[in-house]
Order: C-alpha cells, then sequence, then structure tokens
C-alpha cells in the first residue's frame, strides 16, 4: 500500500525507536535497521552539504555529493533525482545512481509530464509530499506506468521525496535497495525528508548559479558570435557561422538555416551546421509546409518538445527523442528566413533560448540584408570594372595631382606597362608629354580633348598612332575629382585606311594601265612587224643592221612592260584548292635552283611539321615564292644566306589560325623612306626593272586574304611575312571576282 507522510504531524507525535525496532523484529527481519544508525553521521552528513551553499560548484558535483552522502547514511543503492522544468511542465532525471547504462539512458531519454502521466513521481510532484511504497507487487493503488517501471528496473520498494524551497516544488529524489524491501520508521523517513529538503536549498542554489552562468555564458557568446558574423564579408560563409553558432548558444544537436526567395514563395536550404548532399541544400520548402515553413509564414517562433513517456515506449530501448525551436529572420519587417534547431535530448529548448535565439536571429538577418546589399554593390561595381577591363580601349584615370589612380589591362598591353608599377605615379612620367598636356587641359582648363591624334613610341621602340579623347570626373556633389582618359590604338586603322587608299589608287592605275596597254599593244604590234621586215631585206653588212636590233630590243622591252601592265590591270582569277605550303616552297626553290647556285646564294629552309593546309591557288603561291626569292638574291650581289621559315600560329577561335611564311635576306635593305612604296605598280631601284613584280605578288595575295609585312635595316637585310588564313571548311570562305 501507498502511505503518504507528514513531516509536521510526524513530529507532534513520534514514535519511539525501541517500537519500530521490535516491530520490524517481529516481522522477523534480520537486517540492521537505518533507525539503528546514530544521529551523529546525519548530522555531518548535513553540515557536509550544507557547506556547500558557500562554493560556487556545479549542479552535477552537488547532485554526486548528495547522492554520495545519502547513501552512506540511508544505506541506500540505487537513487534517481528529478527536477522540474521552468515551465513546470515536465519532470526530468538529472541525476542517476545505482541502475544499469540501459534503465540509466531510458530514464533521461523519456521525462514524465505533470499535467497527464499518473505515476509515484509525478504525484509527489504535484501533492508536495513523501510517499514510501512498500511493496510494489501488492500495492493496488500503484498505477499502469508505475508498474512498468517495476518490471523494467526491478523495484521491489521505494521512497519519493519531494524537493521544496517554501511552497515551491522543486523536483523530487526517489531511492531504494535493488531487489530488497525497504524497511523504513517513521523516524527512517523523518530524517530522510529532513536530508532531502536541506538538499533541496543547495540543488536550487546551484541551479540559480548554473542559470545565471549559462546566461552570462550565452549573452557573452552572443557577443563573440556578433563580432564573429560581422566581419566575414562572403555570404555563403555567413550562413554558415550562423548556423553553426546557433549550437554555442542553446543545447540543440544540429541547426538549419532557410532562406527566403525574392518571389517570397519558397524556402531553400542555404546552410547547416553538418555536412550533407548537394541536392539537399538546394531543396526547397514550400511555404505552407512543414515547421520552418509554418514560422515563414506566420513569422513567429516555434517551440516543440516531444518529449512524452508511455508505457509502449518504455517497454522498448529509447529513440531518440526530438525537441525543436524555430524562429523566423526577420529585418525592417521584412522576412528573409527561418533558422531551425532540433536537439537528440528531451525538453532542450526553454522559453529564455527562444528569447535568445530571438535576438540573434534579428541579428543575423541584419548581417544578412546587409551582405546582400554589399554583394549587389560589389556585384555593380565588378560589372562596371569588367567593362572597363574587357574594353578595347586604354582607359586611364587620374586624380588632381595627376596620379595615375586605375587603370585597365588593355592599357597594360598598349603601353608595355604593368598597373602595379605605374599606379600612383605621375602620368606624365609614365605616357609621356604629349599625354600630360591632355591632362592638363582637363584638369586645369576643365576642358576635354575629343580624339586628339599623338604619335607615341613604347618601350620596345614600335612606333603607334593614339587616339585620346578625355572626360572629367566628378563626385555625387559635382565636384571635380580627376580625369579620364580614353585612348584608342589606331596605328592598325590607319593603315588599313592608308592600305584603301592606295587600292583605289591602284584600282584607277590598273583601269588607266589597261587602257594604256591596249592602246600601245595594237601600234607596237606594227612597228615591231615592220622592224622585222626591214631587218630581213637589210643585208647583214650594212652599218644601219645595228640600228634595226636597237629597235627591237626596244621593242621588246615595251611589249614586256604592256604584258606586266596588263597582267597587274586584271590578274586572273586565283583557283582556290587547299594545298601544302611545305610543296609549294620545295617546288618554288627547284625552279631557280640553279640560279641561286649561280650566285652563291645559300636557302636555309625550315618548316614545322604537320602544317595545315592553306585554301590557295598553287601556281600563284609559288610565283610569288619565287618572286620573294629572286628579290632576295638580287639584294645580295656577292652572295649570301636566305632564311625561309615556316610555322602555325594559332587564332582566337579554336578553328581558326594562320600560316605564317617568313623569308629573310643578308642583302643591303631598303631605305625607310621606301618601305611604304615597295608595292606600288612601277616603283623601283634597278636600272633596267619595271617594278610591277611586288605589286602583282601584293595584288595575289589581297586576292587569297593574305597579309604581308615588311621590315628592312640598311646593309643588314630585309624580311617579308606571309599570314596566310587557315580555314576548315571546304568551300572557299571568299568569293574571287574582287575587282580592282
Amino acid at each position: 500500500m501507498v502511505t503518504t507522510y507528514n513531516p509536521m504531524r510526524e513530529r507532534q507525535s513520534p514514535l519511539t525507536q525501541e517500537t519500530m525496532a521490535g516491530s520490524s523484529t517481529a516481522q522477523g527481519d534480520r537486517r540492521p535497521s537505518t533507525a539503528r544508525q546514530p544521529n551523529d553521521p546525519l548530522l555531518a552528513s548535513i553540515h557536509k552539504i550544507s557547506a556547500l551553499l558557500t562554493r560556487p560548484i556545479s549542479l552535477d558535483r552537488i547532485l554526486t555529493s548528495i547522492v554520495k552522502e545519502t547513501c552512506q547514511v540511508f544505506g541506500f543503492t540505487r537513487m534517481a533525482i528529478f527536477l522540474t522544468d521552468k515551465n513546470l511542465d515536465l519532470l526530468e532525471c538529472k541525476y542517476i545512481h545505482g541502475f544499469n547504462s540501459e534503465d540509466s539512458k531510458r530514464a533521461f531519454c523519456y521525462p514524465y509530464r505533470l499535467s497527464d502521466q499518473d505515476c509515484v513521481e509525478t504525484r509527489v510532484a504535484r501533492l508536495g509530499r513523501t510517499l514510501y511504497i512498500r511493496d510494489y507487487q501488492t500495492d493496488p493503488q500503484l498505477t499502469p506506468i508505475d508498474r512498468t517501471v517495476s518490471a523494467i528496473m526491478g523495484r521491489v520498494s521505494t521512497i519519493a521525496v519531494p524537493l521544496k524551497i517554501k511552497k515551491d516544488i522543486i523536483g523530487l529524489i526517489t531511492a531504494d535497495k535493488d531487489s530488497i524491501r525497504l524497511r523504513l520508521t517513521r523516524k527512517d523517513i523523518n530524517a530522510f525528508t529532513t536530508f532531502v529538503n536541506q538538499a533541496s536549498i543547495i540543488i536550487e542554489n546551484a541551479r540559480l548559479q548554473e542559470q545565471n552562468q549559462q546566461k552570462i555564458n550565452q549573452l557573452l557568446t552572443l557577443q563573440e558570435i556578433s563580432h564573429q558574423t560581422s566581419s566575414t564579408f562572403h555570404l555563403g560563409k555567413l550562413l554558415q557561422v550562423i548556423a553553426t553558432s546557433a549550437l554555442k548558444l542553446t543545447r540543440a544537436s544540429r541547426a538549419r538555416l532557410f532562406l527566403l526567395d525574392e518571389d517570397g514563395r519558397e524556402l531553400a536550404l542555404a546552410a547547416r551546421s553538418e555536412p550533407c548532399a548537394l541536392d539537399e541544400h538546394r531543396s526547397p520548402v514550400a511555404v505552407g509546409d512543414r515547421i520552418a515553413a509554418q514560422v515563414a509564414r506566420e513569422g513567429q517562433p516555434f517551440l516543440l518538445n516531444s518529449t512524452w513517456r508511455d508505457e509502449s515506449r518504455l517497454n522498448r530501448p529509447p529513440d531518440k527523442a526530438l525537441s525543436l525551436l524555430a524562429v523566423p529572420l526577420i529585418n525592417e519587417k521584412r522576412l528573409l528566413g527561418v533558422l531551425q534547431l532540433d536537439s537528440d535530448r528531451p525538453a532542450a529548448f526553454s522559453g529564455d533560448d527562444q528569447k535568445l535565439l530571438m535576438i540573434y536571429a534579428a541579428h543575423s538577418a541584419s548581417l544578412i540584408r546587409n551582405l546582400r546589399l554589399y554583394d549587389q554593390v560589389m556585384t555593380e561595381r565588378n560589372f562596371r570594372e569588367n567593362i572597363l577591363e574587357s574594353s578595347p580601349n586604354s582607359m586611364i584615370s587620374i586624380n588632381l595631382r595627376q596620379e595615375i589612380t586605375s587603370l585597365n589591362r588593355r592599357t597594360e598591353e598598349m603601353f608595355r606597362v604593368r598597373r602595379d608599377e605605374v599606379i600612383d605615379r605621375q602620368i606624365g612620367t609614365v605616357f609621356g608629354e604629349e599625354i600630360k598636356r591632355i591632362a592638363d587641359l582637363a584638369l586645369r582648363d576643365h576642358a576635354v580633348v575629343n580624339r586628339k591624334e599623338i604619335h607615341w613610341r613604347n618601350r620596345d621602340g614600335a612606333e603607334a598612332i593614339l587616339e585620346i579623347t578625355s572626360s572629367l570626373l566628378r563626385n555625387h556633389q559635382q565636384a571635380l575629382i580627376g580625369a579620364m582618359l580614353i585612348v584608342r590604338d589606331m596605328t592598325r586603322e590607319k593603315k588599313n585606311e592608308t592600305l584603301m587608299h592606295r587600292i583605289d589608287r591602284l584600282t584607277s592605275l590598273g583601269q588607266l594601265s589597261a587602257g594604256v596597254a591596249h592602246e600601245i599593244r595594237n601600234p607596237l604590234a606594227s612597228i615591231y612587224f615592220n622592224v622585222q621586215l626591214l631587218a630581213k631585206k637589210l643585208p647583214e653588212t650594212t652599218p644601219t643592221r645595228g640600228l634595226i636590233n636597237d629597235i627591237q630590243e626596244g621593242v621588246n622591252r615595251i611589249r614586256t612592260l604592256v604584258k606586266g601592265m596588263l597582267d597587274f590591270a586584271k590578274p586572273s582569277l586565283p583557283l582556290l584548292k587547299h594545298n601544302p605550303l611545305a610543296a609549294i616552297v620545295e617546288e618554288s626553290m627547284a625552279l631557280i635552283d640553279s640560279q641561286l647556285k649561280q650566285n652563291k646564294v645559300e636557302v636555309a629552309c625550315t618548316l614545322q611539321e604537320a602544317l595545315p593546309d592553306i585554301l590557295c591557288d598553287a601556281h600563284q603561291i609559288q610565283q610569288v615564292v619565287v618572286n620573294l626569292l629572286l628579290n632576295a638574291m638580287e639584294a645580295m650581289p656577292k652572295g649570301g644566306r636566305i632564311e625561309l621559315k615556316a610555322w602555325f600560329r594559332p587564332g582566337e577561335e579554336r578553328q581558326d589560325g594562320q600560316v605564317v611564311l617568313q623569308c629573310r635576306d643578308q642583302g643591303v635593305g631598303i631605305r625607310s623612306d621606301h618601305l611604304p612604296t615597295i608595292f606600288n605598280p612601277f616603283f623601283t631601284t634597278k636600272t633596267d626593272g619595271t617594278g610591277l613584280g611586288l605589286s602583282i605578288v601584293h595584288k595575289i595575295l589581297e586576292q587569297h586574304r593574305a597579309q604581308v609585312d615588311v621590315t628592312s635595316e640598311m646593309e643588314r637585310g630585309t624580311t617579308f611575312t606571309l599570314s596566310f588564313p587557315v580555314h576548315h571548311a571546304t568551300e572557299p570562305p571568299w568569293t574571287t571576282d574582287t575587282p580592282y
């Protein structure tokens, strides 16, 4: 049966130790009764645990000391200490002694609910009275929960004493002797109750100290986390820090951070405290589904402690009990996401945890929003910088002191400089006086320059034509803070422009030459016929015979000139096919091999292996190579060496590039003032030349869309570089009916 004891009533009508001892003897209990123990050990134990009030030790050590003294004084072998939660809803086991590991784990995992679970522990906590169960087998008032607990833990009897602080119940202590039935007198019960009452004060004091220390630690942790998160400028890293740091503030086992999309329709898992699969990171959570979505929809925190105990669960090993706390991330009345924590421990979260996490969530939401704004600003800045970096023109910015503050990649390429070497240097010392004068006009006179052309020579000695435009830089208050110079390299464009003018002139000249050649050819044929007729009628010994021969030689020269003019005016259209350049070069060298040897000229030919075929007319390109070799030979009247090299130059596109053929001699060279005109018709420095050879070469290369570059140095030689486009298409990439 269940006996309820009232300590106050017991003190009014005490039972003598001898009476209780006799009663125990009459029942045949030969074990020594607790009542026979002297009072000195009890008083010593009470004094010992009371001394703990003045020492700042942890609650676990307090409970350990209480259990140790209780077992020593009263002879118990098993004890359990239960404490109520802050909301007085749950009765949680905080310390257990003498039970096996499985029973201990079960006790910690499954707290009792005070509201609707009826057992010895909950009745003591609700009523605040000591219960002494002599026999679990025969007592008719035991509930099914009591009988289940007795069957699992092997209880035969027990005593449960409430832990009281004035009228408040903070928990209870249960004790027994394993399978041995307790034989307690009223005095034993009173003594144990007194001991527990004293322990209540010590436990509550340690509990308050622990709660205060926990709050202090949480605030310090919150301050530390705030500093840590505030110094992070990467959104992904910030989200991970928020999720991981949330564990330090609570007793959570895991943390997950969800962010709301821009439309406010879906939550997506953005970070979590433990590693997860990539696809799980991206899985959305529809609003209106799951707890996180509920918090997002309502904008209110959610606290769930799924910690119940029933008979069916007590009969099997404890599973993971889920406690969950989810809070919204709100900044300026706008929902950004949800921070969700869960724990394997029962009743892991309290109202204080919820309040603290709400503060942390508000701080985190502010950081997330600020970092998103920062990312947006950085994205816009990077976008502008990418535009400047990818600009085909040089961009140079300077401050009011004419110090270079920024430049783009094209500037480095154009001027052969490195930005880390020229930043903060004066613009005049880096780019010269002409560019400095333009900067002076902008900063001193507030005048902008539009498309001013200057000649620039870089560090390599190459000369370029630059077009410069300036603009003024102002801040948001319209105050002048510097200038921007936009530099465009016009060298190639000017070269193309000159080439177009030359083509126009050559076209007109070609048309004129064709007309003149036709007009000359007919009377010239008559003159040549008459001269031949006269030569046949005159005797060989006549003095006039020499004059006739001179006339024939002059007519032949005129015929050669007319033929060259006609070839230049209307060359034959190329028959384009894929041909190997190496074979063309070798055949060209074979054609004039005897002439080269006769003039003591050596040709060193270096051709890259596996050169791609070029789309060309093999006969016309052979004519070009022969012409270049003959010109090189004639430039070396005393003999010398000609270097022929061919290689493949990759292009920007994967399938395109150029096959380059270079011819270099050791001749007398070409004067710099003659270089721009060597391809003009009738220009020649030879006494017997027509001046049409290189013109025809140039026109053939133009028809093949090939480029030709010439460099020369007096008395050191001349280099012709031909670049043929490589196309992998089966059809010619251009038409061959271009008019000239």
